[in-house]
């Protein structure tokens, strides 16, 4: 069974899917904190909406073809976590990572994000 948290943060990944990253950002409370670490090439510590909005300009900026293969989804009262894959054309070559985002959710909306990769990711295929 789906709680209403995970629902929220897979509609979330819907709307990434389709690029509609107004919906995305909709999900998030105003004080959001975003964390994507820096050896990402899109990584970025964000605070509220307006600098998330920064991060997917960010991201768009360093990737092309760029996607999210889920593998899998588990909550459990206000914590979702989510297991993946990215990948897509970094600096002229199909490459990607493997993540794990944890997000809180409280009160309908998230209030934390926070990308997980293994620090020494090479940006493999």
């Amino acid at each position: 069974m789906v709680n209403g948290n995970q629902a929220l943060v897979e509609g979330a990944y819907e709307a990434f899917g389709r690029g509609d990253i107004p919906a995305v950002l909709g999900i998030l409370s105003d004080d959001v904190e975003w964390d994507v670490p820096d050896v990402l090439p899109h990584g970025k510590h964000a605070h509220g909406p307006e600098q998330v909005a920064g991060f997917f300009e960010g991201l768009g900026a360093a990737w092309s073809d760029f996607g999210l293969d889920i593998e899998g989804v588990v909550a459990s009262g206000d914590r979702v976590c989510v297991i993946g894959k990215a990948s897509g054309t970094h600096d002229g070559r199909q490459t990607g990572y493997e993540w794990v985002h944890s997000w809180t959710v409280r009160d309908g909306a998230a209030v934390r994000f926070h990308e997980y990769v293994d620090p020494e990711a090479n940006l493999n295929s």
